[in-house]
């Protein structure tokens, strides 16, 4: 079972070596397309063993402009690669380690079933990598984003915010799997202010989302909950470019940003508050077994010792 991660970058330099090193371990390969980069993005692609294709766009134009045609593209390249199944992302999101482990196992269970299109859900991390916002249209929601390869591929409309699977897929059968996206880059405010001034100034008329992008800057009624800790995330710190950079490589202008503190992986948070043992080797499969995937390594001596102290 070949499984292909697809990924469109532009000045991804603060994001992309944390997602190359959560998701090279789990796929077959990774293809990368690169939008107009003006930083060190290529550079980093070039270094990761398992990206099997970096293609490129040369034409400059403004963010997400050439969104479909990109994927589109992606999509034909990991065909060529023999690709069974395609698992997408972006540079700022992470999968959760547990739905990762069990990749090929996913894949292979639902092409018994004939399920196509594979759902996740997608979480805004906010202010802070351990928690994530539930409220309003930043809550959670279902998001397209494991596919398998169709005989067939044609390009969608020139639109953004389109599903990533080809079109031939539409009426394909669907699963909506218990596995977890984290975006990364709602997190700090200033990034969310800059993502607002970016698709405010790429689509003033709501042409390409009709609910508008209000909701990125609005705190109205916030309510965060935490991510637990066996359904975390692995990342590496990200660089600190300022959202004001980044988006004036990308030629927009982004609101006076904050200065922007260091953040700590969800594995090392996970390691740290359940005590497990950071010395035992990895497993000899990307494939974890179902009936005892979370016990291993666990010292519950110190749980159940901190748990006392804690209650006096």
């Amino acid at each position: 079972m070949k499984i292909f991660c697809i990924i469109q970058v532009r000045n991804e330099a603060r994001f992309l070596p944390g997602f190359l090193h959560h998701m090279a371990p789990h796929v077959e390969g990774i293809i990368a397309l690169d939008d107009c980069s003006s930083d060190n993005t290529v550079e980093l692609l070039r270094t990761e063993p398992k990206v099997v294709s970096v293609l490129r766009e040369y034409e400059q134009a403004p963010p997400h402009a050439h969104e479909v045609r990109n994927r589109h593209r992606l999509i034909v390249e990991a065909a060529r690669q023999g690709a069974d199944w395609v698992l997408c992302a972006d540079a700022d999101e992470r999968y959760e380690t547990r739905f990762l482990r069990r990749l090929d196992a996913v894949a292979r269970a639902n092409e018994r079933r004939q399920h196509d299109v594979l759902f996740v859900r997608i979480v805004n991390l906010w202010d802070g990598p351990d928690q994530y916002r539930t409220d309003g249209k930043c809550a959670p929601r279902w998001t397209a984003r494991m596919f398998r390869m169709p005989s067939m591929i044609s390009r969608r409309k020139a639109l953004m915010h389109l599903p990533w699977f080809p079109q031939e897929l539409d009426k394909a059968k669907r699963r909506f799997l218990p596995a977890i996206l984290y975006h990364l880059k709602m997190i700090r405010r200033e990034d969310r202010e800059a993502r607002h001034a970016k698709f405010t100034t790429i689509d003033p008329d709501n042409v390409h989302q009709t609910i508008g992008y209000g909701h990125l800057i609005d705190e109205a009624g916030l309510t965060v909950q935490k991510v637990l800790p066996f359904r975390g995330y692995d990342d590496l710190p990200a660089l600190q470019m300022p959202p004001s950079e980044v988006l004036q490589q990308e030629g927009v202008t982004a609101p006076t940003s904050l200065p922007m503190p260091q953040g700590r992986c969800a594995e090392q948070l996970f390691a740290r508050t359940f005590h497990l043992e950071q010395d035992r080797p990895a497993p000899r499969t990307n494939v974890v077994p179902q009936h005892r995937p979370l016990m291993q390594g666990f010292d519950f001596e110190a749980i159940f010792r901190d748990m006392r102290v804690r209650r006096g």
